[in-house]
């Protein structure tokens, strides 16, 4: 990666525990998502900004749309999923993640920050965690914050540094891992997952910031 040496690409860093358990349970309703990768990935999705104290306040709902240069999947849908819960917005684990995105990427207080809650379902052999393939999302900054799996092989964060070049990392989304990518740098991508128990749920929890 000698074009892109001396920048900060990807930053690794792993959130406390405590905030990561204050978190997981509201992962366990989700609400079935009706697009085109529905059937794999229950999701919310809000903006929000952070007011004196830490606290997040949500902004207006507004349609997720990205152009179809960005998304080859779904690109120029616009989708409108439910917001975040109130109780998960107004908890300390929540409010330590956005936190901790902000301290990472150094962004203006007043920022819109867009949140992404997903479960990702392994349902078939190979069910891609991330239907666009190799791709950037648009922002200058994008961070994949793991929150729990359960009987999954797979799934695993890849980095390149750019679309038709092998992966350069390579690494599990562990629990409580925060990962931020320089978006305007390099793509990313996820490994397929597969159930290691077929006879039971497989899935992986993650929250994605934006700004």
């Amino acid at each position: 990666m000698t074009s892109l040496n001396n920048q900060n690409l990807l930053q690794l860093r792993f959130i406390d525990q405590s905030h990561i358990d204050a978190v997981k349970p509201s992962f366990d309703h989700l609400p079935d998502n009706p697009y085109a990768d529905g059937a794999f990935r229950k999701r919310r999705y809000s903006v929000i900004k952070v007011q004196q104290q830490g606290e997040l306040t949500l902004q207006p709902t507004k349609a997720f749309v990205q152009d179809d240069s960005i998304n080859t999947f779904q690109g120029n849908v616009e989708r409108t999923y439910e917001n975040l819960d109130a109780d998960l917005l107004s908890s300390e684990g929540m409010k330590r993640i956005v936190a901790e995105f902000i301290a990472m990427t150094g962004i203006d207080a007043d920022r819109d920050i867009e949140i992404h809650q997903f479960r990702m379902l392994a349902i078939d052999s190979d069910t891609p965690p991330a239907p666009e393939g190799i791709h950037q999302d648009g922002f200058d900054h994008v961070c994949i914050c793991g929150v729990s799996h359960e009987n999954i092989a797979g799934g695993e964060l890849l980095v390149y540094e750019h679309k038709e070049a092998k992966p350069c990392f390579k690494m599990e989304i562990k629990d409580g891992m925060f990962a931020l990518i320089d978006d305007r740098q390099v793509w990313h991508n996820a490994t397929p997952m597969n159930k290691l128990d077929e006879s039971k749920i497989g899935y992986l929890d993650c929250f994605v910031l934006t700004a």
